[in-house]
C-alpha cells in the first residue's frame, strides 16, 4: 500500500485532498506543521509527500524539503509543494530545495 503524507496547515485542504486521493491503495498520513511532518515522515517513509509553503511556526515547506534531503531515511521520497504562492521565486526556490514539482 502506498503512503502518502499530506502537509498543511489548513484542515479544509487537508479535507479536499484527501477526497481527491482517497483509495485502498493509499494510506493517507496527515501532518498540520513542518515539525509533526518531518517526524511523520522519519517515522512512516512516505512514497510521496504533498506539501504546503506557508505553515505555522519555525518552519515552513522549503525548510521541511531541505531536511528531508539531509536524512537518509528521507532523501529519496518525491515532494510536490501544493501551494497559493505564485511567484516565479517560490517556484525556483521549490526545486532549489528539493521538490520534485510545483502545484500552485
Amino acid at each position: 500500500m502506498k503512503k502518502i503524507l499530506l502537509v498543511d496547515d489548513q484542515e479544509d485542504v487537508q479535507r479536499l485532498l484527501s477526497l481527491v486521493l482517497e483509495s485502498k491503495q493509499r494510506l493517507l498520513l496527515h501532518a498540520f506543521s513542518g515539525e509533526q511532518a518531518l517526524q511523520v515522515a522519519e517515522r512512516e517513509k512516505p512514497d510521496l509527500v504533498l506539501l504546503d509553503v506557508m505553515m505555522p511556526g519555525g518552519i515552513d515547506g522549503f525548510e521541511v524539503a531541505r531536511r528531508m534531503r539531509d536524512s537518509a531515511v528521507t532523501v529519496d521520497c518525491p515532494i510536490v509543494f501544493i501551494t497559493a504562492k505564485v511567484q516565479e521565486k517560490d517556484r525556483e526556490m521549490a526545486f532549489a530545495v528539493g521538490g520534485n514539482d510545483f502545484i500552485a
